[in-house]
């Protein structure tokens, strides 16, 4: 049985990085509305990222598994 890659925010690319740091932000009250997915789907589209993975990712930071890093060092 193959185990999918363990994500890091470290193993991700730039532009994963970006996603996932704008969907942080939006989700940060726990949910997103209905504005927000637009907001997230214009950025996964421009920064070329599949809707499946575009959802891999959200559920990574949301369980925790992507943390990312603070910007208040």
């Amino acid at each position: 049985m193959l185990m999918a890659e363990p994500l890091s925010y470290a193993t991700l690319s730039d532009d994963e990085q970006a996603y996932v740091e704008q969907y942080d932000e939006l989700a940060d009250d726990g949910s997103v509305t209905e504005n927000e997915r637009k907001l997230l789907t214009f950025a996964s589209t421009g920064l070329d990222i599949s809707d499946e993975r575009a959802t891999e990712l959200e559920s990574a930071v949301d369980s925790g598994q992507i943390l990312i890093p603070s910007e208040e060092e």
